[in-house]
Order: C-alpha cells, then sequence, then structure tokens
C-alpha cells in the first residue's frame, strides 16, 4: 500500500468513526452495557483494518462499519423501547445490598467481590463501609 492510500483510508475511517461516534451518542463508561462496550471494541477494529489491511476495500470497510453502527443503534433503540427484550440483552438488575445487608448469593451472581463493593459505596459517598 502506498502512502497517498494509506493517507486516504485513515481520514475515510477517522471521519467515519467520528461521525458514526457522535451519531450514537455520548454515555460515560459506566454507563454503557457489556454489548455497547463489546461493540465500541468492535467498530474500533472494522476501523483499524479498513486503515491498514490492503485485502478490505475502503467500500467494504466503509459499508461494514455502517452496518455494525446500524445494528448497534437498533439494539440501544430495542433497549428503549421493550422491557420484556431488554431483559434479555442486557438482563435483570441484581440487588447486592437489601435492608442494609449484604446479599451474599446476588454478590456470588454479580460476580463482585466485597472490595469492589466497597469501592463503589465510597464512590456514591456510602459510610461506614460495609465489612
Amino acid at each position: 500500500m502506498n502512502i497517498p492510500e494509506l493517507l486516504i483510508r485513515i481520514t475515510i475511517a477517522f471521519v467515519t468513526l467520528f461521525i458514526l461516534a457522535r451519531i450514537m451518542g455520548r454515555k460515560e463508561i459506566s454507563q454503557i452495557t457489556f454489548f455497547n462496550f463489546v461493540s465500541a471494541i468492535a467498530i474500533g477494529s472494522v476501523t483499524a483494518n479498513l486503515v491498514i489491511n490492503q485485502n478490505v476495500s475502503i467500500r467494504n470497510g466503509f459499508i461494514a462499519l455502517i452496518g455494525w453502527t446500524i445494528f448497534t443503534l437498533f439494539m440501544d433503540f430495542v433497549d428503549i423501547k421493550s422491557k420484556k427484550l431488554r431483559k434479555i440483552t442486557t438482563g435483570d438488575p441484581v440487588v447486592v445490598i437489601k435492608e442494609g445487608n449484604i446479599v451474599e448469593n446476588a454478590l456470588r451472581k454479580s460476580r463482585l467481590d466485597i472490595d469492589s463493593l466497597n469501592a463503589m459505596l465510597r464512590q456514591k459517598s456510602v459510610f461506614p463501609l460495609l465489612r
């Protein structure tokens, strides 16, 4: 791949990724679902392949980026519109503290240890810390 083609690929990938990220909206890392996290990684991987891999045409890379973004936006729409489908896509919330007591089974189910729970409580200014 020659330098002008690489520069064109970088420019197209960057502009496309920037526009798609703006369309998908802003969320803080702590607010995104696991699916959105994985989707963001996949979009980054497709973008990197578009830039570096000569075997991926610019058109096919662009279509892949647009397609993945459409699927991600569709899943976000489903999460907003349907409570039943949201349970399937993101799962049910897990209550780890009930009536001031730690629910041990819920901690295990969510793969959360007591130190992580205490750290989350400290971030929310919940004192004294649980032991």
